[in-house]
């Protein structure tokens, strides 16, 4: 691997986990619909709706994909941070790994949630949820502030093909 670059493997899944994750956001609604009614006892099959059911099956995919990430983050070797200030590194390192435990934890805590059936566990969902979204807009300025302001084009880069 170019110790310049993400390897294929990490490049695809970071796109299609991205993907994933923004598809999730958008269709969030059906499953928290679902989820009242079941709560309320309001019959609508068992609570299963074609919403509820998407967010189920790609919140699961999303789990088992952050697994193999994780799985190839821990055995492959990744490009080296960039020199910048290790204040930005520290945020850095803490953004991805929480990353990895939301979106692994996420799917678990809505199964659980959903099956038990138990308020409390839709709740840490819900702000797991909320904790994603400005997770994702700290990885996304992050990406923009190498690539505009710190001027070190290679960080975003590494994770483009090509």
């Amino acid at each position: 691997m170019s110790s310049t670059k993400y390897t294929a493997p990490h490049m695809m899944l970071h796109w299609l986990m991205a993907v994933a994750v923004a598809i999730q956001i958008v269709f969030a609604d059906n499953m928290g619909a679902a989820f009242d009614a079941k709560l309320e006892n309001i019959e609508i099959g068992t609570g299963w709706t074609t919403g509820a059911i998407f967010h189920a099956l790609l919140g699961a995919t999303i789990g088992v994909l952050m697994l193999w990430r994780l799985g190839l983050r821990l055995t492959t070797d990744i490009p080296p941070p960039p020199e910048s200030a290790s204040v930005i590194q520290t945020v850095s390192r803490a953004t991805h790994w929480l990353f990895y435990a939301i979106l692994i934890g996420m799917p678990i805590v809505g199964a659980l949630a959903w099956f038990i059936p138990s308020d409390s566990l839709a709740g840490v969902h819900d702000i797991a949820g909320k904790v994603l979204l400005a997770l994702i807009a700290l990885h996304i300025l992050g990406a923009i502030y190498h690539h505009f302001i710190a001027d070190d084009k290679a960080v975003l880069r590494r994770m483009l093909p090509r």
